[in-house]
């Protein structure tokens, strides 16, 4: 299991927000994040991901000071400009953290991992990724994370709320009616006046532009004079990012579930629900076939499982300790359950007992998708998305999106373009247009596809292997995502690339 990008929906503050969400790799938890239009804010222009720049900020590089912590790692912070618009301004820090080489006499440099997200803490995350790099890589390479602007130690993006609050039936995401839609519309208002209030300061400046901004000083600060870096699901955004606008300052990275910056929303959020909605197929073909899988309706699965949605969104289902299972834990529980093929009998178990009248099963993996590895992970997913990806204003809009998603993904589709409404209303506008991103100049770039993957499409790896000046693609064919996690075939290959440069042969493909 691994966190993950995925547009979803998020809600936040007892029913607030809607989000895009896109995450990485974790063996513990799942990550969701926002993505959507903004209004006017000083001091910030768009930014188009082509603009290549290698201008040092004014504020100097200054290397890291290492303390020990967590048991044999080092810890830190990276001082860097809040704006790089205003770089003899204010600043913020940066949390990092690594783990030494293993080998110093082989030691080539440090090799930076982001797990996902956004708004997922690269710290709090650390133990997973260290636990499945190969040992080479442990002895080559001094290990480094950090948790982006905005995440968990890294002035937090905060709305207002009481951390550790008590939890109630989540709203349904989907809105069947004029009022209800009219509902959503206000909390998602509400939650962004919240965000504003709480964290002015921070929320125009914790887009993906300014964190591609930050790897490079914290390259720097590290001493390195190219950056080795590893990006999983909404890690490939920062990679591609950074790729945009340094690409002569690459040593070697690796993009892992990738994210495409050509596309827009629109184009992203219908993929990924197309993604979805083929691995829930696979899902009810699995369970028809496997006399264990417990959730056996009558007729055709995707009706019974609509209409198991529709009852709990009038009727939520006791879970337990006060806890009910309404619509908006179902379709968590459902998105928890498709990233990995590891977690169908449980789903299957889950989606079994709630339509028995037992729901404490699909809050169990409700919780644990949206345990996001950080306290404010839901915030700051939400800040982050809004500022990536720019979306329509026009909220009548997302009432059509839904209905013409539903055509071809009939559960995810009305789901996830509802998610996008959220930063329709956001007070601040995007920092990040689409486009292909080059890199002309940049050494090669491995790119990892996993041809079923749900939450990022293969396609996007293929895009984007051919949209790179210099791009190689390496493919897994199989389920999942991120298939680092899941692939000897991959981990070898990633390996004898970030140790030696030396990229895969053109059309491998990895069954493992």
């Amino acid at each position: 299991m691994h966190e993950h990008w995925a547009t979803t929906w998020r809600w936040a503050a007892a029913g607030t927000a809607a989000a895009l969400l896109l995450a990485g790799c974790s063996t513990t938890g799942r990550q969701a994040g926002a993505a959507r239009h903004l209004a006017p804010h000083p001091n910030r222009a768009t930014t188009s991901t082509t603009t290549t720049t290698t201008t040092e900020p004014a504020l100097p590089v200054t290397p890291i000071t290492w303390m020990p912590c967590n048991g044999g790692l080092q810890c830190g912070s990276l001082l860097v400009p809040l704006n790089y618009a205003q770089p003899d301004g204010a600043t913020i820090d940066i949390a990092v953290e690594r783990h030494l080489a293993e080998d110093p006499s082989s030691r080539i440099g440090s090799l930076v991992i982001n797990p996902g997200g956004p708004g997922v803490s690269g710290i709090d995350d650390f133990a997973n990724e260290l636990s499945v790099l190969t040992p080479q890589l442990l002895d080559d390479f001094d290990i480094v994370t950090f948790d982006p602007r905005g995440v968990q130690r890294s002035d937090p993006v905060t709305c207002g709320e009481t951390a550790g609050g008590s939890q109630g039936t989540l709203p349904n995401p989907v809105p069947q009616t004029p009022a209800a839609q009219t509902a959503i519309i206000a909390n998602m208002r509400q939650f962004a006046a919240d965000c504003e209030k709480a964290s002015a300061t921070v929320l125009p400046y914790v887009g993906t532009v300014d964190v591609a901004q930050d790897l490079d000083r914290l390259r720097q600060a590290l001493g390195d004079p190219g950056l080795t870096y590893m990006g999983q699901s909404y890690g490939t955004l920062i990679g591609l990012t950074y790729a945009a606008l340094f690409p002569t300052h690459i040593r070697a990275m690796v993009l892992d579930s990738v994210i495409d910056p050509a596309l827009s929303l629109n184009q992203m959020t219908l993929g990924q629900a197309e993604g979805f909605e083929g691995e829930l197929q696979s899902f009810f073909a699995w369970c028809a076939d496997h006399p264990s899988c417990a959730w056996r309706p009558a007729g055709d699965p995707t009706t019974a499982l609509l209409a198991q949605i529709a009852q709990s969104a009038s009727s939520p289902v006791p879970a337990g300790n006060g806890r009910m299972a309404g619509a908006g834990e179902l379709y968590d529980a459902l998105l928890d359950g498709l990233y990995s093929t590891s977690e169908w009998s449980g789903l299957g178990a889950a989606l079994a007992s709630d339509a028995h009248g037992s729901g404490a099963a699909v809050v169990a993996m409700s919780d644990s998708y949206t345990a996001d590895g950080s306290t404010n992970g839901s915030d700051a997913a939400e800040a982050i998305d809004c500022l990536d990806h720019p979306v329509s204003k026009k909220l009548s809009a997302y009432s059509y999106l839904a209905a013409l998603f539903k055509t071809s993904a009939p559960v995810f589709g009305p789901l996830l373009a509802w998610g996008e409404a959220a930063c329709a209303v956001w007070p601040v506008r995007p920092t990040r247009t689409p486009a292909p991103v080059t890199a002309p100049g940049s050494p090669p770039i491995l790119v990892v596809g996993t041809t079923n993957d749900p939450a990022t499409p293969y396609a996007w790896a293929v895009s984007v292997s051919k949209e790179l000046s210099h791009g190689v693609l390496l493919t897994r064919d199989g389920d999942d995502h991120v298939a680092y996690f899941y692939s000897p075939c991959v981990r070898g290959y990633v390996q004898t690339y970030l140790v030696s440069g030396v990229t895969p042969p053109p059309g491998t493909v990895c069954t493992s």
